[in-house]
């Protein structure tokens, strides 16, 4: 299994091109923690970087951004509980075993502080995270994400698009370049790169079923979530239809100081879409509040 996603991601990486030679070495592993397996990889040196996927996706879905950041990084990708090659036997996977396991994954790699970054439901995890122990982060970026912020606003947004996908078709039903979590110019430009994202979901057991409404119940403290002194950037795909732009300016402003950047003709996934862009802004973020934490 591992070693079909890798020829995938390499595939591409080599239909795509590429401008440099990464020299960085990978370094697999497993996390045994409250009775799971949890499936992480390494790639680079220098200060960390975590990477949290979304509910359609799993460490692999990051190979576009592996390259680019393991040159100047530590590059962590992870699976949670249930995605990937993570386990979930004893059937709790939630956002909030996430939080657990993603500081278990620190404490294994030794790991005192991180760059966090969350993709979607991966922005429960590391806002989780940062909410507990903020002493250990040194920025957040949640990519079209809301990550466990609501207000009534939000709460309506998110409700709507609920209401939309219980009478919409599910993704393994669409059309084979069509999903939810990818916007219309790469279903439409790029066919076989929209079917890679369906077909690197599917390359393991089906998510937690209950995971989408988890996500909906976590709802995190307006009040520690002001009082964080982080560095925060938000990321949203102009046309995305799960977090819209609407949402994700309304949780930004729930937070002191929080950027928000949009990144235009994209869905979803603008990190799998238009990944020079978006690893350019995640780059120039990091870089920024590297120096900052020095």
């Amino acid at each position: 299994m591992h070693r079909i996603l890798i020829c995938i991601a390499i595939a591409v990486a080599l239909t795509l091109g590429s401008t440099h030679v990464n020299a960085q070495t990978l370094t697999p592993g497993f996390l045994e923690y409250e009775g799971e397996q949890i499936y992480y990889e390494v790639t680079g040196t220098g200060p960390p970087v975590i990477l949290s996927h979304g509910l359609g996706g799993n460490h692999a879905i990051w190979y576009q951004q592996v390259p680019a950041l393991s040159q100047d990084y530590q590059v962590i990708t992870w699976d949670q509980r249930g995605f990937g090659r993570s386990t979930n036997t004893g059937g709790n996977a939630s956002p909030m075993t996430a939080v657990r396991d993603l500081k278990a994954l620190m404490d294994h790699l030794k790991i005192e502080k991180a760059h966090l970054v969350g993709q979607s439901m991966g922005g429960w995890a590391v806002m989780g995270f940062a909410l507990e122990m903020p002493q250990r982060v040194i920025s957040l970026t949640l990519a079209d994400t809301i990550g466990g912020i609501y207000t009534r606003e939000i709460e309506e947004l998110f409700d709507a698009f609920i209401q939309k996908a219980m009478r919409s078709l599910p993704p393994d039903k669409l059309p084979i370049t069509q999903h939810p979590a990818v916007g219309r110019r790469i279903s439409e430009t790029d066919p076989a790169k929209a079917f890679l994202y369906k077909q690197i979901g599917s390359m393991a057991p089906p998510p937690p079923s209950n995971m989408g409404l988890l996500l909906r119940q976590t709802v995190y403290d307006p009040g520690r979530i002001l009082a964080l002194r982080l560095p925060v950037l938000f990321i949203v795909g102009e046309q995305d239809e799960i977090f819209p732009q609407a949402a994700i300016r309304e949780a930004a402003r729930q937070v002191r100081d929080a950027q928000v950047r949009l990144i235009p003709d994209t869905g979803h996934s603008p990190y799998f879409e238009s990944p020079e862009e978006w690893n350019d802004i995640v780059l120039g973020f990091l870089k920024k509040h590297t120096k900052e934490d020095e």
